[in-house]
């Protein structure tokens, strides 16, 4: 999971030994179980920004006893310019209209001087979330939504016997070569064609041999850094072709 939720765009994963294992360095903030043994938030904080390395960002997590914008109010005051940002962990039976909680908090630190002070949030967090609140919040964090995509329905089909086309109710015979413009990604942009007729100008084939009778017939990296570069590339490009519709 932290794999590819890395590949996938996410700046970090909490996990120690998943960051472990990917090469990467976890990142994360504090937990409520830390603030729970110590039975109060104010000295729960400043235990961590004692202990914790400083190159470690002070992310207070501002939910565990009070409302949100009473402990943020108390964690801005304990640790002063050492507060980095407030973490909202609000759990779904408290959190009514989420947005308007974050805007109160947000209002509630700049009165009082702390415009630097970002928002992180999490708790039930997903891509609707993200679009929602990515205005007023400096980080997301979010597990339970990328830990499982929901199922594509596939199956595997014989659509080409040697050489001719064949194929069940509802498939397409055939073999095909898949065609996408270079500027352009997303529903309506890809084209398929039969692998024998002429590829169209200007699209580039997405289709392409790995492995033929057992032996890899292409040159490709296993590097994480170099699939998470290609990754956001096309992500870059999936958004500009969002926007242009």
């Amino acid at each position: 999971i932290e794999r590819c939720a890395y590949l996938g765009g996410m700046d970090g994963v909490s996990c120690v030994a998943g960051a472990d294992r990917i090469g990467i360095e976890a990142t994360g903030t504090m937990p409520h179980s830390l603030i729970i043994c110590f039975g109060n938030q104010q000295a729960a904080w400043k235990a961590f920004d004692d202990v914790i390395a400083k190159k470690v960002p002070r992310i207070c997590l501002c939910d565990t006893y009070y409302d949100e914008k009473t402990e943020s109010i108390l964690a801005a005051e304990a640790l002063g310019e050492s507060l980095h940002a407030v973490r909202l962990d609000t759990p779904t039976s408290r959190k009514g209209d989420f947005r308007r909680i974050i805007e109160e908090v947000r209002w509630e630190l700049d009165v009082r001087g702390y415009r630097d002070v970002g928002i992180f949030v999490s708790g039930g967090m997903d891509e609707e979330a993200v679009v929602e609140l990515r205005d007023l919040v400096a980080g997301f964090g979010v597990g339970t939504s990328v830990s499982n995509a929901k199922s594509i329905d596939l199956a595997l089909d014989i659509i080409e016997r040697e050489g001719e086309p064949c194929a069940k109710r509802g498939k397409r015979g055939g073999k095909k070569q898949v065609y996408r413009g270079t500027s352009m990604i997303g529903e309506g942009h890809d084209e398929t064609r039969l692998a024998k007729e002429t590829p169209p100008k200007d699209k580039v084939p997405l289709l392409k041999p790995m492995i033929l009778n057992g032996k890899i017939v292409d040159e490709f990296s296993f590097s994480l850094e170099e699939a998470r570069k290609r990754v956001q590339e096309q992500l870059e490009v999936l958004e500009s072709s969002s926007l242009s519709r």
